[in-house]
């Protein structure tokens, strides 16, 4: 079997097809009973959890190539500052856009639980790859 020369390719994937599974199950019920501000805040929510799951999949990368101290400073810092930005980009959205918190801040931690779950898999196979 040919080895996938790319290691963020199933990982792409993967954020594509869980994405799309959690858009077809919420469809009807976020159609049906949510309002556009509630909805607003739900695609907030996603854009905020998606885009952490890429800049940590890409410094992920970087730390697997360094020792394992750099590694574990990039791994737990980067993911410390990444935590950071969410919760300013969260209350810039409450605050100033006037998105529904319990929407967003629902929505956010959703999807950032699915994304680290996907990141930390891959990661976790990455490193495994690295090692053989």
């Amino acid at each position: 079997m040919m080895e996938n020369k790319d290691p963020g390719s199933g990982f792409y994937k993967h954020l594509i097809y869980s994405s799309l599974i959690v858009f077809i199950i919420a469809l009807y019920p976020v159609s049906a009973y949510t309002s556009i501000i509630q909805l607003y805040s739900l695609i907030s929510g996603y854009i905020i959890g998606l885009l952490n799951a890429l800049i940590g999949f890409k410094l992920n990368l970087i730390a697997l190539k360094k020792p394992v101290k750099s590694f574990m400073v990039l791994v737990f810092g980067g993911m410390g500052l990444r935590m950071i930005f969410i919760a300013i980009i969260i209350l810039i959205l409450i605050y100033f856009a006037k998105l529904d918190e319990i929407y967003l801040v629902a929505s956010v931690f959703f999807f950032y639980t699915l994304f680290v779950s996907i990141e930390l898999f891959h990661l976790h196979r990455n490193k495994q790859q690295n090692l053989n």
